[in-house]
């Protein structure tokens, strides 16, 4: 038999007041702060889904900024092609009345200066939209070249009918910026475009470049790469003319080869663009048949100087107009000039199309996230929140069970000799 003492009793009274104690406190704090996990020792398995889910949530807020950036972003470049395709518009509209000789005799004459008068500030304005900038400062369509507009004017003098001179008139527009795209992350190693690289939305027609350099005896001397449009293309040693022409035209690009009658090659884009092309990591396979200038080999304009190139970006397409209108040259402004612009606003609403997928996906792709945020806020709220009920009636309990133990103390210790002095 175990013989139970006054200071055992005593011990085990403080031990279960104490052990009440600390109940109502954890119990005290959870109800003050709403959360039943204080550390990772309260519940290491919740603890790490806490963690989780609290990670998550800080993603899906990020990428709802990302969502929301790249969605004004691509607002912006939207409304820029919508009012490239009003100027566009209107100019179709004045080729088409001065292509049909609407305007005949002397005043026409004067008419159709006026008109080309009228393309060369809507030249203008398609310029000033091309150097469009964000909220931020940086250009819409430079790709990653920030620090400059995108687009320069030439600037020079040009001559009319009658030997008239007109001065400070746009003669051509140098793109200075890269074919990068501007990218925002919407999920875990998801990303979108939210920008369009000038050399593509500001060309009019399809681009060739046709090298002069009789390539029959091309051999490659070593293992060499350049890029096409940012696509890398591998050429192994000894790779004739032929092999280099098989594999561009394998590679995935808007642009195909061919070999001409004096074994010189020629490329050309199949969607209007300006083809970017560069030798990289020390390779001379597009100097050394004749494509590239060796002495100025990093896009853009650095195609070789003997080679002929064919094409025309929107500035071409509208200063081709304008020419032909002072010149008053009916043939070409109702035959080719009008078919230029065609291409050129054709082109402008495919990339608005473009533009316009992205728009709807990045909206779709936002509703998914919020719906994400919210399931996961609850997993959150589940996994570290209280039920406040169940742990108010807890509290009730513990102190109920505390005022019992008080009770059964103050009898349980047995009166000491002070008590008797008293």
């Amino acid at each position: 038999m175990i013989r139970i003492t006054n200071m055992m009793q005593n011990n085990s009274l403080v031990r279960n007041l104490n052990r009440h104690q600390v109940a109502m406190d954890e119990t005290q704090t959870q109800l003050g702060t709403g959360l039943k996990i204080r550390k990772p020792s309260d519940d290491p398995g919740a603890a790490t889904n806490q963690m989780y889910f609290r990670s998550r949530l800080n993603e899906l807020s990020q990428y709802e900024e990302n969502i929301g950036d790249g969605y004004q972003r691509l607002q912006q470049v939207d409304g820029v092609l919508d009012k490239m395709g009003e100027i566009f518009q209107r100019v179709r509209v004045l080729t088409v009345q001065a292509g049909n000789g609407i305007y005949q005799g002397d005043k026409g004459f004067e008419l159709e200066v006026a008109i080309g008068k009228e393309i060369d500030q809507h030249l203008r304005a398609i310029v000033d939209l091309a150097n469009a900038r964000d909220a931020t400062g940086q250009p819409l369509f430079g790709g990653h070249v920030i620090e400059r507009p995108p687009f320069e004017p030439i600037e020079s003098k040009i001559k009319g009918l009658q030997g008239l001179e007109l001065k400070n008139q746009y003669v051509g527009v140098e793109y200075r910026g890269d074919i990068g795209e501007q990218l925002r992350e919407i999920e875990k190693g998801e990303y979108i475009p939210i920008t369009i690289p000038g050399n593509k939305v500001f060309w009019g027609t399809n681009v060739s470049v046709t090298s002069k350099v009789d390539n029959s005896a091309f051999q490659a001397t070593s293992d060499q790469k350049f890029k096409i449009d940012g696509v890398e293309i591998h050429i192994s040693v000894g790779d004739t003319i032929d092999d280099v022409i098989d594999k561009i035209n394998n590679a995935p690009l808007e642009v195909k080869a061919s070999k001409l009658a004096q074994d010189n090659i020629s490329i050309s884009s199949t969607a209007p663009h300006q083809i970017w092309l560069e030798d990289v990591d020390g390779g001379t396979v597009l100097r050394d048949i004749g494509l590239i200038e060796p002495s100025a080999s990093e896009p853009p304009n650095n195609f070789s100087k003997s080679a002929t190139v064919t094409g025309l970006s929107v500035f071409d397409v509208l200063i081709q107009l304008r020419n032909d209108l002072i010149q008053k040259d009916q043939e070409r402004i109702g035959g080719r000039d009008l078919g230029d612009l065609d291409l050129a606003l054709e082109n402008i609403l495919r990339h608005r199309a473009t533009i316009g997928a992205r728009m709807n996906r990045l909206e779709q792709h936002e509703e998914r996230v919020s719906y994400d945020k919210m399931y996961m806020t609850e997993l959150l709220a589940k996994n570290e929140g209280i039920d406040f009920p169940e742990t108010i009636m807890n509290m009730k309990w513990l102190e109920t069970i505390h005022s019992y133990a008080l009770n059964v103390g103050s009898k349980i210790i047995k009166p000491t000799l002070m008590d008797f002095l008293r």
